[in-house]
């Protein structure tokens, strides 16, 4: 970690006194530092979904991961959907399963440290990130699909051993993620943090029975800016304290209830997006924000991972992202010890309308690798190189401090 042992003295005790303004008066004594804060060796990391590649014909992993190690990437978040990935909660497809594993295999290779994250699940619904009204009574809907919910991750990671870091769910304070089986936007914020804290406990159960060593992280929350994030992580932390979540519905006792935070994630996570101009101070201040909630509830430090955060061409400048990525990478390594991990999103465009959002995507540090979707710059109007690095591309290589050729996917 880039930082030097004055400023992390300063940025914890700054941590330490707010979280006890928050109400954690008497236990800074007994806040362990050991472990809880992020081992920034794995800070430069990217968003992958091979979904979004493997249907080109010309498609060569080996050469994309090889262009994330020349870029300095460490950690990659990589999709890995139960919906891929299994045929039942309980039954792997296995030719999907030998492609998620061949892929994993050259992240190992090159030493990049895979984030597996899955927000579908098993229901009778439309929606395959669709949720269930919560209703934990002995019998229920709700709770038959928590219990699919649990075997699903179980089968997941005791297929994928060497996956040691898994995302639980993504964005479960956002209706576009947290909507019913049918798509429906029908949960209000409450309601969306009491399923979001059965989720984190039922997949961590399961995960942890495939691979106890695994590490759990907290689907990242939304909304950095407006507050949200930290509403919604409070209303999480309430639920597990309350001693009404932490146990399986009509099979254990309620007395059995865990109230250990660490039952449901052991990893803090969101996403913090801007809008408007990158502002170093600012920036800092909102995720310190965010950050005293976890010291507050937990009296401990906990690592933290930005599991997506970005600067869209559709917003900013090609220039001004690069700048941005720049000063957001500086902040975070000289300033906020406790993120371990920052996966931008994400590596290519995605030059498609058929893309999931009903539109292209222009967060890729490079241009969409795909040479049928030809597309413009959006500032000189150029047809733009396939898989050529924008200027973002060398700016993160530049602040992770690597070198390496960022043109092997461009034509020859």
């Amino acid at each position: 970690m880039k930082i030097h042992n004055k400023i992390l003295a300063a940025v914890l005790a700054a941590l330490l006194g707010a979280a006890v303004l928050l109400g954690c008066a008497g236990c800074a004594e007994n806040l362990d530092v050991s472990g809880g804060i992020g081992d920034q060796a794995w800070l430069y990391g990217v968003c992958y979904a091979e979904s979004e590649r493997s249907y080109d014909p010309d498609y060569d992993a080996e050469a994309e991961v090889q262009l994330m190690a020349n870029l300095g990437v460490k950690t990659v978040r990589t999709w890995m959907q139960i919906r891929d990935l299994l045929v039942s909660p309980t039954q792997i497809n296995e030719a999907a399963c030998a492609e998620a594993h061949a892929l994993l295999a050259l992240y190992a290779r090159h030493g990049i440290r895979a984030v597996g994250v899955s927000h579908t699940n098993f229901n009778a619904g439309t929606s395959q990130s669709g949720k269930i009204a919560r209703d934990p009574s002995a019998g229920s809907e709700y709770v038959a699909w928590l219990e699919d919910y649990y075997t699903a991750w179980k089968t997941l990671v005791a297929e994928f051993p060497e996956v040691d870091y898994w995302e639980i769910d993504n964005e479960t304070n956002n209706s576009v993620f947290m909507n019913n089986i049918y798509g429906e936007a029908i949960f209000n914020q409450d309601e969306m943090a009491a399923i979001s804290t059965d989720l984190f406990y039922y997949a961590s159960r399961g995960i942890h029975e495939s691979n106890p060593d695994a590490q759990t992280v907290m689907g990242g929350l939304v909304g950095f800016q407006s507050g949200r994030i930290k509403t919604a992580l409070e209303r999480i932390y309430q639920n597990i304290q309350s001693g009404g979540y932490g146990y399986f519905y009509g099979r254990e006792p309620a007395e059995s209830a865990s109230t250990e935070a660490d039952d449901y994630f052991q990893i803090v996570c969101w996403h913090p997006y801007i809008t408007g101009a990158f502002n170093r101070t600012v920036f800092r201040t909102l995720n310190d924000e965010i950050y005293e909630v976890v010291l507050a509830y937990e009296g401990k430090h906990k690592k933290v991972i930005f599991s997506e955060i970005g600067f869209s061409n559709e917003t900013y400048s090609e220039t001004l992202a690069a700048r941005y990525i720049t000063e957001m990478f500086s902040v975070i390594e000289e300033e906020m010890p406790y993120v371990e991990s920052v996966l931008y999103f994400k590596l290519f465009d995605y030059a498609d309308p058929s893309y999931w959002t009903g539109s292209y995507s222009r967060y890729g540090l490079f241009y969409d690798p795909n040479p049928d979707r030809s597309y413009t710059n959006n500032e000189t109007d150029d047809i733009v190189t396939p898989g050529a690095p924008k200027p973002q591309a060398f700016a993160f290589q530049q602040a992770a401090g690597a070198a390496g050729d960022l043109t092997i996917l461009q034509p020859a």
